[in-house]
């Protein structure tokens, strides 16, 4: 993970190569604070996102609350939520300034990250989670559109490299800083006034993380207002034209840039839906199970192996820096050997296979027999699903226009809603439906992983011929 250029050498010589316009331009200090920027904001909602997870059990025995009940609290609650608002967010962020637009999105998930410390009962907590879901839906469609305008493509790989992993280290770090907080706030108790002293101490951590908002979105105002598409090079048909080319063909080469610069979202998703189709259903199926096993696993290692919050965190948090580490850096291998065999395909191939591995590993759970070996699975799943996600933001962002960039990944992830739904949900549903059965919650787990994720690899497998065709539009050689 420590070697982020050889991603470069894995991708077409168009946009790796020292002769591809716009390369000899370098981003300005002001990109790379930008990008920092993000990271932290990024890195800030992965903690208020794991906190809750790492606090799920506590807040379930506080409030009495069923698997069905937290099923719907982290499925529709926060997934489906965030699936709703990511469009108009991303419409919003193609039109008003980006900045405005996060800044309010961060303020918006700190407050609902406060209101779930005043939580009372399940409703308040839902319409908490609301919040949470609402305010981070601007997340990923902000970024994926600002990084490009930030950086040329000689330097968007880079950056795109280190923004992707330090979002995937933000998970991490998010669990290890959430298991410290957890416990700092409960031994500094004595600090808080007298009428917040005898608060439980979940309510009491989502009160300090909540309070971390607020300094985040200075930081997101101060960064410098970017031009859309200005850190693009001129196109090879237009920009790097010969003066003596024929009149005829430079005027042509004029009507491709235009056509490419003007064309309209619906024309674009008409182009291309069964690229998009099969995008969306292949990842949602297998993010079925995987988004369980990120929810319930936690829950599973503190109900079976009595694992505390803090704990909890240090464990999911070394489980996912270990993971991270390898899966990526065996993803850039891969695309290394993959790339030159298989062209445009190599990412989704290496995507595909990370899915299906990982679903075929989650069997493992029914194995496991303590609260190490719960987290050694979660370690060993994410080195496969790591393995693809690093390779994931080039290909998104190509997909689509700089005019048409972020709402084409916000309607990608508004179509993927309905599978981040179902998971959580199902596995609770199964859970409750299994209490006599012994070790019932990892039955649940495992049988909704497998299931998604093999039916999730071969939708990808089918969707290959599109996709091909689809970066081929976009990157023509």
């Amino acid at each position: 993970m420590s070697s982020i250029n050889p991603l470069a050498a894995a991708l077409p010589p168009d946009a790796a190569s020292p002769a591809a316009p716009g390369t000899a331009r370098k981003a300005p200090a002001s990109a790379w604070y930008a990008l920092a920027v993000l990271v932290i904001a990024t890195v800030l909602g992965s903690i208020d996102k794991v906190i809750l997870t790492l606090l799920t059990e506590p807040m379930r025995i506080a409030l009495s609350l069923s698997d069905t009940q937290l099923g719907l609290l982290q499925g529709a609650g926060i997934v489906l939520f965030t699936g709703i608002a990511t469009l108009p967010l991303g419409w919003l962020s193609d039109r008003y300034d980006r900045r405005v637009v996060l800044a309010a999105c961060v303020l918006l998930w700190s407050a609902a990250t406060a209101m779930r410390g005043t939580a009372m009962d399940y409703g308040v907590l839902f319409i908490a989670s609301i919040g949470l879901g609402v305010g981070e839906a601007g997340l990923g469609p902000i970024t994926n559109s600002m990084i490009p305008d930030l950086f040329p493509r000689a330097q968007r790989v880079l950056a795109n490299a280190v923004f992707a992993l330090s979002a995937i280290f933000g998970s991490a770090l998010g669990a290890l800083l959430g298991g410290t907080v957890v416990h700092l706030t409960d031994d500094l108790r004595h600090w808080l006034p007298a009428s917040m002293q005898q608060l439980e101490a979940w309510r009491l951590t989502f009160f300090v993380m909540a309070s971390a908002g607020i300094p985040v979105t200075l930081l997101v105002l101060s960064i410098r207002r970017t031009r859309r598409g200005g850190a693009q090079p001129a196109s090879p048909a237009a920009g790097a034209m010969p003066a003596a080319a024929p009149a005829a063909i430079q005027a042509a080469a004029g009507d491709v840039d235009d056509a490419i610069s003007t064309i309209s979202f619906r024309d674009h998703l008409r182009q291309h839906w069964r690229t998009f189709a099969g995008l969306v259903i292949g990842a949602g199926l297998a993010s079925i199970g995987m988004s369980s096993i990120g929810t319930w696993l936690p829950i599973m290692a503190a109900r079976q192996y009595g694992v505390t919050p803090a704990q909890m965190g240090q464990g999911m948090g070394i489980a996912f820096l270990c993971g991270t580490v390898i899966g990526g850096l065996l993803g850039v291998a891969a695309m290394r050997y993959v790339q030159p065999r298989m062209g445009p395909a190599a990412a989704l191939r290496i995507i595909m296979l990370g899915n299906l591995t990982a679903a075929l590993l989650s069997s493992l759970l029914l194995f496991t027999r303590s609260a190490t070996d719960a987290f050694t699975l979660l370690a060993l799943l994410v080195v496969p699903l790591i393995s693809g996600a690093v390779l994931l933001p080039n290909v998104l962002q190509d997909a689509a226009p700089p005019h048409l960039r972020a709402r084409t990944i916000a309607l990608l992830s508004v179509a993927g809603l309905p599978f981040g739904v179902v998971g959580p949900l199902v596995v609770g549903m199964l859970s409750d439906a299994l209490k006599s059965v012994p070790n019932g919650l990892a039955v649940a787990i495992v049988a909704t992983t497998l299931i998604g994720g093999v039916m999730g690899a071969m939708v990808l497998r089918a969707t290959e011929g599109p996709f091909v065709r689809l970066m081929r539009a976009a990157r023509p050689t």
